[in-house]
């Protein structure tokens, strides 16, 4: 029954406004109509007016011109002649005026120019014209067109007497008795011609008087209309009106949504059930009752006077409002100003509950930033209390202690016992974290079996106090288990959090580093972070080299160089390894050894290889003729790249797209890269090798089991760290592993490229060995990209003739 209420409101009000729409409509229509019809009638009286003073100019003319005639007959005065025949022009110029209407194809020019003619006034042609084309064929008005026909006649005469009496002057004969009996003629006419004028002019006169006469009717009869369709409107007004705030009070009364009628004082008037079930009150209670006995303090605003200020209180939002019980919700709230004319502003208000939502938004928000399984803070979070932690210290000072704790051999119990045991542990030390630090102090995971604490105002040696007594008491914490596994311990790295801490990135960095330390010392233990003033000066200064190489990549301030070399027993094939520079704001040249460290610690090492290999194939692309000559051409790429699966996405996609210079391509990877991620460095390996590129393992040798892995890199190219081919002259071992690593080359078909070759007698000892490439300031300096792909430098073979010995 509610909802069936709610749908005849919602049908008989579109129903009631569409019947006062079309009353309003119809309203509305009458009075235009009647302007319309008034401005007709205005029309119609000032066209009668202008037909009357026209007849009166055509009257005026006509007895002017006979009487000029009169006195020319009996004077012989030239000057009575032009006289006579000027003011016969005014009923001329209506006559032809009226002939140029009543030609098939009317002449309104000509109209226009005989009006003029006829001493009308310019405002009154129009009406003249309209009226004599519309309605000169109704009543007085068609007889008035017909008398004034009837002197078309007279006029002629009357010009034809004027060119006999020109005439008779002329020829100097008059005689008595001809002008006896032009002037008989004269008055005859003239007399003829004034009746017929009064007669016209009676006509006209009967006009205005019905013109008159149906205005006053017409202008009576529609104030009449109005009057009777106003009072009608008004009446259906006033019924819908109560109609309305009938059904209004019904959907009121029975609207699912709280609902409030307030005077100004905030005092309630008038509240709905659903408004009293949302606070938990009998809706007679709520009756009587004031708005700021419903608000918790602050929600109320108030203007300067201390009264409720309405503009500001009404906007749309959502307020608290307190229950029956005491207890506290949430209402979204919007309303209105009533005023109605002689009566107090009211207000209407409309309340929803929607503390239902705010108790999902909390816990959306609360999921967002804690860890499902312990209930602490995730990553997330600890990160944006660090930056608070940052932002404290650097403003007020102090100094907060950051921990990173990780439980050891959390695996063996993920393993031995499954994951549920697992997790359970996770929660017990989570439990028993929480239960040791200090208010003020928080704790948070990190993720999988890693923890941070905060301690707040604690230095490092009086966190690391804190945390041997969690470490000494985590053997009698109630989540142990007598399992036969090693007991539950913990490693915790420490680090100082002061106004000196460049971010929270190293702030973090720092603390797990502390951590690692911390386990392999022997695990269970605490280990301080201790890097000096100087080192954290460096650290600094890292990042600071870092935003240069962001600004340099940016404003493309890197350049492409390249470092030949040389083929033992191939002088003719073109070899190199791109190198890469940065150019400062300051224009100096910086090495990889000035921002490659920066680069590597703080993950840019991706960044940076996608901008080289894009420099090196725009470049390449430049140089068709040498691309042409190329033999091979090596490129760097960092073990952050090689981890990155989108990385060999880019490379693929650019070697699909430029398939011409995958063949002259050699792609070279640390060693120690490979054997971290050895999985990645396969797939990368396998995927660029696909497509035609080649593979070097660079630095080979540094690792400590280099030789145990190559079997799994099928590597095309071995070069050999400089560390050896530097002392290889001087170093038994040296040289003992130089040669090693060239047997091993070439027992699995690789071919073997020693670096830092900086001396003839250096090179000559490797081409013994039967190293197959050779790179180092003996072979040839880095130069400019630019400068090698030059036509008029590959031409000429740059190798001397000592070297092909």
């Amino acid at each position: 029954m509610l909802g069936g209420s709610r749908d005849v409101g919602s049908t008989a009000v579109p129903h009631v406004t569409r019947g006062l729409t079309l009353r309003f409509v119809l309203l509305t229509g009458m009075a235009v109509g009647l302007v319309g019809l008034s401005a007709l009638i205005q029309e119609l009286q000032g066209a009668s007016t202008a037909w009357i003073v026209g007849q009166s100019h055509w009257s005026r003319s006509q007895q002017h011109a006979s009487f000029a005639l009169e006195r020319y007959l009996t004077s012989g005065n030239p000057a009575a002649l032009a006289e006579a025949r000027a003011a016969l022009q005014v009923p001329l110029g209506d006559l032809d005026a009226r002939r140029a209407l009543e030609q098939d194809d009317v002449d309104l020019a000509r109209a226009r120019q005989g009006f003029l003619q006829g001493g009308n006034q310019p405002g009154d042609i129009n009406r003249l014209i309209l009226s004599f084309r519309y309605l000169g064929h109704l009543g007085y008005f068609r007889d008035a067109v017909h008398l004034w026909q009837q002197t078309d006649h007279g006029l002629a005469q009357l010009q034809a007497m004027m060119d006999s009496a020109e005439a008779m002057h002329a020829d100097g004969r008059v005689e008595p008795a001809m002008r006896e009996a032009l002037l008989v003629q004269l008055q005859a006419l003239d007399r003829s011609l004034q009746a017929q004028a009064r007669a016209f002019s009676l006509a006209l006169l009967n006009t205005a008087s019905i013109v008159r006469m149906v205005t006053l009717v017409v202008g009576g009869l529609s104030v009449l209309l109005i009057t009777v369709v106003a009072v009608l409107l008004s009446r259906r007004v006033r019924h819908d009106l109560i109609d309305t705030e009938s059904r209004f009070r019904a959907a009121f009364y029975q609207a699912t949504v709280g609902m409030l009628k307030l005077d100004h004082a905030g005092g309630i008037v008038e509240a709905n059930q659903a408004m009293a079930d949302i606070l938990g009150y009998r809706r007679d209670a709520l009756l009587g009752m004031e708005l700021p006995e419903l608000l918790v303090d602050g929600e109320l605003v108030l203007d300067e006077a201390g009264e409720i200020d309405w503009p500001r209180q009404l906007r749309p939002g959502e307020l608290r409002f307190r229950h029956a019980d005491g207890g506290l919700l949430w209402g979204r709230w919007s309303g209105t100003l009533v005023r109605s004319p002689g009566r107090e502003v009211s207000v209407f208000a409309i309340i929803e509950d929607v503390s239902q939502n705010h108790a999902l938004a909390r816990e959306v928000e609360h999921h967002a930033s804690h860890d499902p399984l312990t209930g602490l803070v995730n990553r997330r979070e600890i990160e944006r209390l660090l930056e608070l932690a940052l932002l404290d210290v650097r403003s007020h000072g102090g100094t907060h202690s950051l921990c990173y704790l990780d439980l050891d051999y959390f695996k063996l119990v993920n393993d031995g016992l499954g994951h549920a045991a697992g997790d359970q542990l996770l929660r017990g030390f989570a439990d028993y974290l929480e239960g040791a630090v200090r208010e003020g102090d928080w704790v948070g995971r990190m993720g999988g079996d890693e923890f941070a604490m905060f301690l707040a105002d604690a230095r490092q040696e009086e966190a690391k106090q804190v945390l041997q007594r969690i470490a000494r008491n985590l053997g009698q914490a109630g989540f142990q288990r007598d399992d036969g596994l090693p007991r539950v311990s913990c490693s915790i790295g420490v680090v100082e959090i002061t106004a000196e801490v460049a971010d929270v990135n190293w702030l973090m960095s720092a603390a797990d580093s502390a951590c690692y330390a911390a386990k392999q010392a022997g695990r269970n233990r605490v280990h301080c972070f201790n890097e000096n003033r100087m080192a954290l000066e460096e650290r600094l200064l890292e990042a600071d080299r870092l935003a240069h190489v962001s600004s340099a990549i940016a404003e493309n301030r890197m350049l492409l160089y390249a470092q030949r070399i040389e083929q033992v027993g191939d002088p003719g094939f073109l070899h190199y390894e791109v190198l890469v520079r940065m150019r400062g704001t300051d224009g100096q040249l910086q090495g990889p050894g000035d921002f490659m460290p920066a680069v590597e610690r703080y993950g840019m090492g991706m960044a940076l290889d996608r901008h080289v290999l894009g420099l090196l194939f725009r470049h390449l692309q430049l140089c068709p003729a040498h691309v042409q000559r190329l033999g091979l051409c090596n490129v760097n790429v960092s073990a952050q790249s090689i981890a990155e699966p989108t990385f060999l996405a880019f490379v693929c996609d650019l070697l699909e797209r430029n398939r011409g210079l995958a063949r002259k391509l050699c792609f070279e990877i640390t060693e120690t890269a490979a054997i971290s991620n050895l999985d990645q460095a396969r797939s990368f390996v396998e995927g660029v090798k696909a497509r035609g590129c080649r593979v070097a393992l660079d630095d080979f040798g540094a690792g400590l089991s280099s030789f145990g892995y190559l079997r799994q890199l099928p590597a095309d190219m071995l070069k050999i760290d400089g560390v050896f081919v530097r002392d290889m002259d001087i170093d038994p071992v040296s040289r003992a592993t130089v040669r090693a690593i060239t047997e091993i080359g070439r027992e699995l078909h690789m071919s073997v490229t020693a670096e830092w070759v900086e001396s003839e007698e250096i090179a000559a000892q490797l081409r013994a060995l039967g190293v197959e490439g050779l790179q180092g300031y003996a072979i040839e300096r880095p130069m400019p990209l630019e400068k090698l792909t030059q036509p008029s430098l590959w031409r000429e073979t740059p190798v001397p003739s000592s070297r092909l010995s």
